[in-house]
């Protein structure tokens, strides 16, 4: 074995969670190995083309747009708004959005990544068994690893050590997921009245035929890029039958994301002229995957705690979305705090007792369905994964 398969902590999973993790760690002079099935980091940000930076912003609108998280959320929030030639967040609502290109936050995410000196990247590399101690097997090498993070987004590292470690909702409970292409080109501004213009041929397309019903739930959001559209929809996916953690459902909701991709986008260019030029679609690496399976920690966070702006003496990170549930394609529905003041995230749903070195963070940390809708967005999960990391760092057996 080499001396170089040896760290003091592997994150595992490269998204928003994993990234933070992973400068949190180095940053606190562990040796870090950071480990991305994908190609680029980012997560949900890049390789599901999710545009929208949710959870960073204080849930109190009325004082106008505060960071909500120190440290890595904010630096890197701040850097995208930079990078995208933003002043300042989107409100939308009752809640401020973060608008960004996923090329900037790719670019971004490997740069904050080079520049540590303890921090080791691999991309492009799988995960196929973890026995405590902790030893990951990867590819055809050995980790080895004081301590470990999961930050997969589907409790990838649980699941390998059995079922006791995990949960998952039910297939008709599971939150659709979202296909998110983009095009450029586009010859107007997309203001509203564009936006609602074009949902309404949408609607009247499908009623007639010349688009799938999936198209109903199509959405436009323009880019800080003048020109560029990124286009959302959710998907059904199986509906009562929708398992995430299956290939074959996985394979077929990309089929399916890229039929609706490329008829909205004959759509388009055939029915309003600010859409006749517009080039063809780019689409994601993945379609975004918004739940699936989650650890379960010392405590399992829950939607009242959330909704009551409960705090903790072993507070981690703040949550300051509200529950954003999309139990169905139809539309989010939104439970909102009860009053306008993050909620607490305990280190204890970070972690479990039974596991010591092991840590998790992201979508796949412990909590209950419906606070998931809640903590799953990027912003949080750079706050947990941060949190994760620190811990971890700081863990001695």
């Amino acid at each position: 074995m080499s001396p170089h398969d040896e760290y003091e902590v592997t994150v595992v999973g490269g998204g928003s969670a994993g990234v933070a993790a992973a400068l949190a760690a180095s940053r606190q002079g562990a040796r870090t190995l950071l480990i991305e099935r994908q190609q680029l980091l980012g997560g949900m940000g890049t390789n599901a083309m999710v545009h929208t930076f949710c959870g960073l912003f204080h849930p109190d609108v009325s004082q106008g747009p505060q960071w909500l998280n120190p440290g890595i959320p904010t630096e890197l929030g701040t850097a995208l708004m930079q990078r995208g030639g933003m002043e300042e967040p989107d409100l939308m609502g009752r809640v401020y959005v973060l608008r960004h290109r996923p090329a900037d936050l790719a670019s971004l995410t490997a740069e904050l990544c080079a520049a540590e000196p303890h921090l080791t990247v691999l991309t492009g590399a799988e995960v196929t068994a973890l026995s405590p101690g902790w030893t990951i097997t990867l590819n055809d090498r050995l980790i080895h690893s004081r301590a470990v993070i999961d930050t997969t987004g589907d409790a990838l590292l649980a699941r390998l050590l059995g079922h006791s470690h995990w949960d998952l909702a039910t297939s008709a409970r599971l939150y659709r997921p979202a296909y998110v292409w983009s095009f450029q080109g586009l010859s107007a501004i997309l203001d509203e009245p564009l936006r609602l213009h074009v949902a309404a041929l949408i609607v009247r397309a499908v009623k007639a035929g010349a688009l799938p019903a999936a198209a109903l739930g199509t959405t436009l959001r323009a880019s800080p890029t003048r020109g560029e559209v990124f286009v959302s929809t959710d998907l059904e996916a199986g509906g009562d039958h929708w398992d995430p953690l299956d290939l074959d459902q996985r394979l077929h909701l990309e089929s399916e994301g890229r039929a609706l991709a490329q008829a909205v986008w004959d759509f388009l260019r055939s029915s309003h002229p600010s859409f006749t030029t517009i080039t063809p679609p780019v689409l994601p690496v993945h379609a975004g995957i918004r739940e699936s399976a989650r650890w379960r920690g010392d405590y399992v966070l829950s939607a009242d705690d959330l909704i009551r702006s409960r705090r903790f003496e072993d507070e981690a990170a703040l949550a300051g979305w509200p529950l954003e549930m999309r139990e169905t394609a139809r539309g989010p529905r939104f439970r909102y705090f009860d009053q306008p003041e993050p909620a607490g995230i305990p280190a204890s749903c970070l972690r479990a007792r039974s596991l010591p070195g092991m840590f998790f963070a992201g979508r796949c940390l412990s909590c209950d369905h419906e606070a998931l809708a809640s903590v799953r967005v990027m912003g949080t999960c750079l706050a947990t994964g941060q949190a994760a990391g620190q811990m971890a760092a700081a863990f001695r057996p």
